[in-house]
């Protein structure tokens, strides 16, 4: 009954009372049943209605189906992480005052949210999630469920990775068909060290990737599966090295530059912690180079590439230092918390020990508790653990030992 909602939008829009729209056309009754869509009625009430307001029925029915079908290639292009697409479609959107109808408004809400996600706007994507969770009672089964998407990706990309996980487990699958969804679960498992529950998320999102031909999302979701083959132990080695070589050929193919960059410093992690330090260090200055230098991306590889070129004592301690240096003063900029690994940098290049382990103590430890970082906690913990062991400082030394007992294996463990 879409002549009916055309007809009371107008209606609204023209500032008219039913009664008003009604005079000489039929009962205020019949008008109310026809807008909400549960009587029959003829043509000729419609056409005379219509005219009243001034519309061509026809013409406004196109407009609802063509507006329907943009939203979703909205939604596609976001998926598909076209943002030139985006941007486009959500210009045309915002231009059609169809928009307002209630069954669109809230889609293109929640749509509008994940745009600015996308964008990583999260300032202006929360106070849109924010003012939906008010309406959230007039949201329809699908809209309360992609609502539940939303604030999966912001939970995400601000770092709180347990809550992400909790509200996307609970999303209605029969109501709601995107499928995407599955790879935000699989990388917030992934950030709480679950690597079981990584790969088998990420593993059913490659599928629906698959079937959608999305390339660069499927590049994104092999990469987290790879992650996860080498989570606990180091996963064989060549299989590790033939797959990430694929990925970098896709990622030529289909010109992901960004997406390069992070293979790129995946591969150079893996080859970091068979303790191949060259091999990583080159790695990690093929990442860097695709990098700017103001991306959160190039903070964490300039880190490991600091951490590998010292482990394999491959650059000069002046030079170490001026690239610790460099990172601080590029996080600080940035107001990033990673000056905390470029701190601790400095203060192990300058053999200044006690200052580093009372930074790990006081600032990185529970900086890393509060994020949920449970891979670094545990690193750590371990280093801090035999640090007071050896210092004498019992007390402490035990408190973390109770932590530390119920520890796992993590990617770190052999660097």
């Amino acid at each position: 009954m879409i002549e009916g909602k055309m007809i009371k939008f107008y209606r609204e829009k023209a500032g008219l009372t039913q009664g008003q729209l009604v005079n000489g056309i039929c009962s205020v009754t019949h008008l109310s049943k026809i807008e909400r869509g549960i009587t029959e009625y003829s043509e000729e009430i419609t056409q005379l209605l219509a005219k009243k307001l001034n519309i061509n029925p026809q013409e406004e029915i196109a407009r609802y189906h063509n507006l329907s079908k943009k939203l979703e290639q909205w939604h596609d292009a976001m998926v598909m992480q076209n943002l030139k697409e985006s941007e486009s479609l959500k210009k045309e959107l915002e231009q059609d005052d169809l928009i307002q109808l209630q069954e669109f408004h809230h889609y293109f809400l929640l749509l509008s949210a994940r745009y600015h996600l996308l964008k990583n706007q999260l300032g202006q994507a929360k106070k849109l999630i924010h003012h939906i969770q008010r309406i959230e009672s007039t949201l329809s089964l699908h809209d309360a469920n992609m609502l539940k998407h939303v604030c999966g990706i912001y939970y995400f990309l601000s770092g709180q990775y347990q809550e992400c996980v909790d509200v996307l487990i609970s999303i209605d699958q029969q109501q709601y068909n995107r499928l995407e969804y599955f790879y935000h679960l699989a990388i917030a498992y992934h950030s709480i060290n679950s690597p079981v529950r990584a790969y088998y998320y990420a593993d059913k999102a490659l599928r629906y990737f698959r079937n959608t031909l999305n390339i660069l999302r499927i590049i994104d979701t092999e990469m987290v599966m790879l992650i996860q083959l080498n989570a606990n132990e180091p996963h064989d080695f060549n299989e590790t090295i033939q797959t990430y070589e694929k990925l970098l050929k896709m990622c030529d193919t289909c010109y992901a530059v960004e997406r390069k960059a992070k293979l790129y410093h995946n591969f150079g992690f893996e080859y970091a912690r068979r303790r191949h330090y060259q091999k990583a260090v080159e790695l990690f200055q093929e990442a860097l180079k695709l990098i700017d230098e103001h991306s959160p991306h190039y903070l964490t590889t300039l880190d490991r590439y600091i951490f590998s070129c010292h482990a394999g004592n491959l650059l000069s301690k002046e030079s170490l230092l001026e690239l610790a240096q460099k990172g601080l003063d590029l996080a600080k900029e940035a107001n990033s918390n990673d000056w905390i690994n470029f701190q601790l940098h400095l203060y192990l290049l300058n053999d200044e020990i006690e200052n580093y382990y009372q930074c790990v103590e006081t600032t990185a430890l529970p900086y890393f508790k509060k994020m949920g970082y449970k891979i670094l906690i545990d690193y750590f913990e371990k280093k801090l653990f035999q640090y007071l062991y050896e210092k004498g400082d019992a007390e402490k030394a035990l408190e973390l030992a109770k932590s530390l007992i119920q520890g796992k294996p993590n990617f770190y463990e052999n660097n």
